[in-house]
């Protein structure tokens, strides 16, 4: 066993001989060990603020999506994955027995026939040209018909009258111009470019590939704006439905728009969804999107404080984050972290079960979060103010969330009392994670026209897919005279 080093090593006898030795030598002595200790004092501060940065950073290694609310898409891929929080149904992967599945079925008026032809003889030497037929076989091929762009041209007279009056003829309402693309070209392409999320370059690149017709990035982009603009009238009427929902859920999540971060707010219920780009994450960009302020459901979302700031209307909590965070302190031997959340999910698994919860249970349930809360502060109780630094203390991980839980216990249990108020807020967050990945594949915007275009069609299409409606079908309307509206409305 090595010893420790000694930082100061001095024997009886030496102590003795400086004592001995008169007033000079001693305080000099002692005043050379007061520098030492006072040197020494700072050094162990330093090592404590290094050890807390150790512990931060050990922090963020740790966290992942299980027990943060980072995407699953930012986990390490070597690193072995935790238990998932999903209740495990006990089917097997693949078709349940019963499933009756999705494969393709034969037509009873296939678009063209192929008859295949026997061989002239038999083995025997006999012709095959009047045998008896017994069955006839046949198997049948699916397959798309690639074929080169179809043009239709329309004629119409030009007449004169003896009277001398001209008479033109009447063209189809959408045919304006002596060339023109066809809705289905305008309706395919937005579908690739904001349901696909495929890059104009690679729209373009297949235009020319599949159909022989080379269509510029810039008419592209007119389609796009072109169906945001008609979207227009239509994305209004989810915005007033939404603002008189009995439940809506809320989030927002940073976005690009011209190399600066943006935040993309996002309002939906189970039917209808409403996306809109601010420059601010808050209360001021809340209040630009037009629902909260005049909102007087249940708002859904994750606490960030500015929610709260609208009084006419309740707050539920998204307990999954609540559970994110209790697991990677739990993970910490935090033995309150694991008792509240044992909480949380009875609580759910009671309403999963009963539907309705009666005022004592509830009551039973608050009084246990609150005395579990207690017990975790006063493990991590708040930092107060001091002399010595301006400003509030930065309070520890653990204390913000057990203060956010104290004080928003109502809004945590909101889906307690509601039967309609959900237990998470993953409505939301499935939303906002179809504009990440546009951001992932696409790249960012470059013109916060291009963000207004882009969500305004997005609100569309993922309102008219959890209608159930055809998205390829709703868009080619959108240059019709008749659009087709998410049945919701």
């Amino acid at each position: 066993m090595v010893a420790k080093k000694k930082l100061i090593d001095i024997t009886d006898e030496e102590i003795e001989a400086i004592y001995d030795s008169g007033k000079e030598a001693t305080v000099s002595f002692i005043r050379t060990l007061v520098d030492k200790i006072n040197e020494l004092a700072g050094l162990a501060e330093i090592v404590k603020k290094q050890q807390e940065e150790i512990n931060q950073l050990k922090a963020i290694i740790n966290k992942d999506s299980h027990n943060s609310n980072k995407p699953p898409s930012s986990d390490n891929p070597f690193k072995k994955r935790t238990k998932s929080m999903r209740k495990k149904s006990g089917k097997k992967p693949g078709g349940q027995k019963g499933h009756k599945g999705n494969n393709l079925k034969k037509v009873s008026n296939p678009n063209k026939i192929e008859k295949l032809s026997l061989p002239k003889k038999c083995d025997c030497g006999r012709k095959l040209k009047n045998a008896k037929v017994i069955e006839i076989i046949t198997k049948q091929l699916f397959d798309l018909i690639l074929s080169p762009l179809f043009v239709t041209e329309y004629q119409g007279e030009i007449k004169e009258c003896s009277c001398g009056r001209i008479h033109y003829p009447e063209f189809p309402e959408n045919i304006k111009n002596e060339t023109q693309y066809g809705n289905n070209i305008k309706a395919l392409s937005v579908y690739l470019k904001q349901y696909g999320f495929i890059s104009y370059d690679r729209i373009s690149e297949l235009f020319k590939d599949i159909f022989n017709v080379e269509i510029s990035q810039g008419t592209l982009v007119n389609f796009v704006n072109e169906c945001s603009k008609n979207l227009e009238p239509v994305v209004c009427k989810i915005k007033e439905k939404l603002k008189s929902s009995e439940v809506c859920h809320f989030d927002e999540s940073g976005i690009r728009i011209e190399g600066r971060l943006n935040w993309l707010h996002t309002a939906g219920t189970d039917e209808l969804t409403y996306y809109f780009p601010h420059s601010k994450r808050g209360y001021e960009a809340m209040v630009s999107m037009g629902i909260l302020p005049n909102f007087t459901g249940v708002a859904i979302h994750d606490g960030w404080e500015s929610y709260f700031q609208f009084k006419n209307c309740l707050h539920g909590l998204c307990n999954q984050h609540h559970l994110r965070e209790l697991i990677f302190f739990e993970e910490k031997d935090e033995k309150w972290a694991k008792k509240i959340k044992a909480c949380l999910i009875d609580a759910k698994k009671e309403k999963d079960k009963l539907v309705f919860i009666s005022k004592k249970r509830y009551l039973a349930y608050t009084n246990r979060l609150t005395r579990l809360i207690r017990e975790g502060i006063k493990l991590h109780p708040e930092k107060k103010k001091t002399n010595r630094k301006r400003g509030r203390p930065k309070q520890s991980k653990e204390y913000n969330l057990l203060k956010r839980l104290r004080d928003n216990i109502d809004s945590v249990f909101r889906f307690l009392k509601i039967k309609s108020v959900p237990f998470t807020n993953n409505r939301s967050e499935q939303d906002v994670r179809m504009v990440k990945i546009q951001q992932k594949v696409s790249g960012t915007f470059r013109s916060i026209e291009g963000a207004f275009s882009f969500c305004i069609i997005r609100s569309y299409i993922s309102s008219i897919k959890k209608c159930g409606d055809s998205v390829f079908e709703a868009l080619s309307s959108v240059w019709s005279s008749k659009i087709i509206i998410p049945a919701a409305l």
